[in-house]
């Protein structure tokens, strides 16, 4: 396991999660911990992660960015002072949707969406075609850190 610069909070709030994969706690440390790595100097505080249902972040998607439909991940960032972070939520169904469809690992979704997760809680987006570029590329160097395959 990872020792990370902070605190991190895992909630499963889905049974399938828990019944998917055992170790949901060693594979979150492991993404976040690598590209805290590669950022230069991250933003660090307290970090939840909540892995969901799809009809859970599909509320949550409908009232905080108003899209009425389930996604794979959601990032919040903390508004108020440190020493929060954020929180970032994964939705099973999406996710291992996804997975199967590609063709990858539970894990290795998981890590991906985690270190996207992560990005947006440091203010990286991909609203624009440059800001994508940029996100899109410290997320392919921390997989290809971790031997995961750029997706």
């Amino acid at each position: 396991m990872k020792n990370l610069p902070f605190d991190m909070d895992i909630g499963v709030q889905f049974e399938s999660w828990a019944e998917s994969l055992t170790d949901i706690k060693s594979v979150a440390e492991t993404a976040i911990a690598q590209i805290l790595e590669i950022l230069e100097t991250p933003k660090l505080g307290e970090l939840s992660l909540a892995f969901v249902s799809d009809a859970k972040i599909h509320v949550l998607n409908r009232d905080y960015r108003h899209k009425d439909t389930p996604t794979n991940v959601l990032s919040f960032p903390d508004e108020g002072p440190a020493p929060l972070l954020g929180d970032i939520v994964l939705a099973f169904e999406t996710v291992t949707r996804e997975a199967d469809e590609k063709s990858i690992s539970l894990e290795h979704h998981i890590a991906h969406l985690l270190i996207h997760g992560f990005l947006h809680l440091q203010g990286y987006d991909h609203e624009t075609e440059a800001d994508a570029a940029e996100m899109e590329a410290l997320e392919i160097t921390a997989l290809a850190s971790l031997n995961i395959d750029n997706p």
